[in-house]
């Protein structure tokens, strides 16, 4: 039932692996209907009817193979179509988890459904890792158009259902030119945009605020604060959270503006009127930014933080007593 085979199977040899990738990577077919040509249907044959065993084992050779054949012309090319394969095949995977578990209740499906997530998300980040580290071997020049290649690759297959796995690309930008840098961060900004993306936004502002110079840092973080990234409120918090602790590094007037900017947020004003702190994470928001704010030198805005603290205990007082 479960399609799992568990005779042994030789290694599918390299030079096929190579020549599939080649066909993923087939610069000729980029259209968007090359999941309907010949070559893609012999593929997805091996990995949606052969026995599990052997599927998985093709879907581990390509993946593997990509990984080591980082100098193939369009390399990113390769990788989101790879990607989608993996997607395809979480299915299968999910099946086999499934059949292992050795139960079928809906707690079975549900476990069998986040190994097979956990092992495909597993796959694309080895792939991104990977690409990264061949990118850091390249000439300093060509750096930047590789590692957009690769966010632009990401941003297609939507490959981020975590704002985590933009970590690495983030983190890489302070490989790049300074000039590249601030670029390349709003670039990652304007990418996440595309995703739903839930979690994780702590660690990619903190890693995105470190990769750029300090007189880009402020135009780094009101990007990722933007109204137009419609983060929710928890990821709201992170960030504002991660920011605080990155404003010291900026130029005086840039912090000052950004962390009056950071209190009307906080506050669910004007286009942020949609957040949903609760009274506790706004006060705690605002007696971390209070402290960033003392800490900087800035004793009126201090005074601000503290007069917009008292409004929100106001405000959870009557609450409490209707």
């Amino acid at each position: 039932m479960s399609g799992i085979s568990y005779r042994i199977s030789p290694p599918v040899p390299d030079h096929v692996l190579r020549k599939a990738l080649l066909i993923l990577g087939d610069p000729a077919a980029q259209a968007s209907d090359w999941f309907a040509t010949l070559e893609s249907r012999a593929i997805e044959a091996v990995l949606d009817k052969s026995p599990y065993a052997d599927a998985h084992q093709v879907m581990e050779g390509l993946l593997r193979r990509l990984e080591a054949e980082q100098s193939q012309e369009s390399w990113t090319t390769a990788f989101e179509r790879v990607v989608a394969l993996t997607y395809r095949f979480e299915d299968r995977t999910a099946i086999a988890a499934r059949a292992m578990l050795l139960t079928f209740d809906e707690l079975s499906g549900d476990g069998a459904q986040a190994l097979a997530q956990t092992s495909t998300s597993a796959s694309i980040e080895h792939l991104i890792a990977h690409r990264l580290h061949a990118i850091a071997d390249m000439p300093v020049d060509t750096r930047a158009a590789a590692w957009g290649d690769l966010l632009a690759a990401v941003e297609r297959s939507k490959a981020c259902p975590r704002a985590q796995r933009l970590v690495p690309m983030a983190r890489f930008i302070a490989l790049l030119t300074e000039a590249e840098q601030r670029p390349a961060a709003l670039a990652v900004v304007s990418a996440s945009r595309n995703f739903v993306i839930n979690g994780g936004w702590r660690d990619l502002t903190d890693a995105l605020l470190k990769s750029v110079p300090s007189n880009a840092m402020a135009t780094v973080a009101r990007a990722i604060v933007h109204p137009d990234q419609r983060l929710h409120s928890g990821d709201m918090y992170d960030t504002i959270d991660a920011i605080s602790d990155r404003v010291d590094s900026m130029p005086e007037r840039d912090a000052r503006a950004l962390l009056e900017h950071l209190i009307e947020i906080v506050m669910a004003r004007a286009d942020f009127a949609y957040l949903t702190f609760s009274p506790d994470e706004s006060a705690q928001l605002l007696d971390d930014l209070r402290s960033t704010c003392r800490r900087c030198g800035f004793d009126d805005l201090a005074g601000t933080m503290a007069e917009a603290l008292a409004e929100v205990m106001d405000d959870y007082k009557v609450t409490m007593m209707d």
